[in-house]
């Protein structure tokens, strides 16, 4: 049975994101665990971690946390890079401890380099990453891009290269639909929807599907620019999303919205998609 959700603000209190989740309807949710374009961080006490791992277990359903947006595993700076594995590593060990079920984050972008040289950077970093300490809880979810400007993992012959390099670590996919959409993948219609299961049956195996960021795009098939719209309101459209909660496997898994913040629209948009599923 799919769970719907959304993003929350962890403002003032990672403790808040539950009452958050709550006001928007939301079954389930994700949050930043610092600001996403700052590396600054106060930290959170060991006092806090315990009492949000117990209030995890009384919610009883899937949180993720998503990695800031400054984190880039395949760039050619070594400084950058340095910093982005010391971001993952600290957020990672704080997710594990807390019993946290996902760790998302975005591959990298490959900025004056090679596709080839940047799929290398992550490797190595994610290597570091795990030789330093690997999740007994949270599993680690690489999320499709869309392809801009450089962007890594925006296909699933990408992601399978770098999650055939850590086999027994906890890792899988968070789909992003406005991502897939815009990079090329036309799953708003039948045969585009079937190719695009093909090639994750071909590449990546659906077992490494481990949830959903369900958003619709602003930006037309092949834009390959990440622009999110409220569902049904952008280019992917209802059918896209009835394409995703008919599938045996797809409709099981936690959907997680990232739709623009106006007015009440995350009660809106999880609405929508709860009734596209009961049809």
């Amino acid at each position: 049975m799919a769970l719907f959700g959304a993003h929350v603000s962890s403002a003032g209190s990672i403790l808040k994101t539950f009452d958050r989740a709550k006001e928007v309807t939301a079954e389930v949710f994700q949050f930043f665990l610092r600001s996403p374009r700052a590396w600054r961080w106060k930290g959170v006490s060991n006092e806090l971690v315990n009492t949000f791992s117990q209030e995890l277990q009384n919610f009883g359903k899937p949180v993720m946390v998503h990695a800031p947006y400054l984190l880039n595993l395949a760039s050619a700076d070594l400084e950058l890079r340095n910093r982005s594995i010391s971001v993952f590593l600290e957020e990672l060990e704080l997710c594990d401890r807390a019993g946290i079920h996902f760790y998302n984050f975005h591959p990298g972008t490959a900025k004056g380099i090679s596709e080839e040289e940047a799929l290398r950077n992550i490797v190595s970093s994610l290597e570091r990453v795990f030789n330093s300490y690997e999740p007994k809880t949270t599993t680690v979810l690489l999320e499709n891009t869309a392809g801009e400007r450089g962007d890594m993992g925006k296909n699933f012959s990408e992601l399978k290269e770098i999650i055939d390099r850590f086999p027994g670590v906890k890792l899988g996919v968070c789909i992003d639909t406005c991502h897939a959409f815009a990079y090329g993948y036309e799953i708003n219609k039948e045969v585009g929807f079937s190719r695009f299961l093909s090639e994750i049956e071909r590449t990546i195996g659906f077992d490494r599907i481990k949830a959903i960021h369900a958003n619709d795009s602003k930006v037309p098939l092949g834009g390959r620019r990440d622009r999110h719209e409220h569902i049904g309101e952008g280019f992917i459209g209802y059918e896209g999303f009835r394409n995703f909660l008919r599938h045996e496997y797809l409709r099981e898994l936690p959907y997680y919205i990232e739709t623009p913040k106006t007015g009440g629209m995350d009660i809106v948009n999880l609405n929508r998609l709860r009734e596209i599923y009961s049809l």
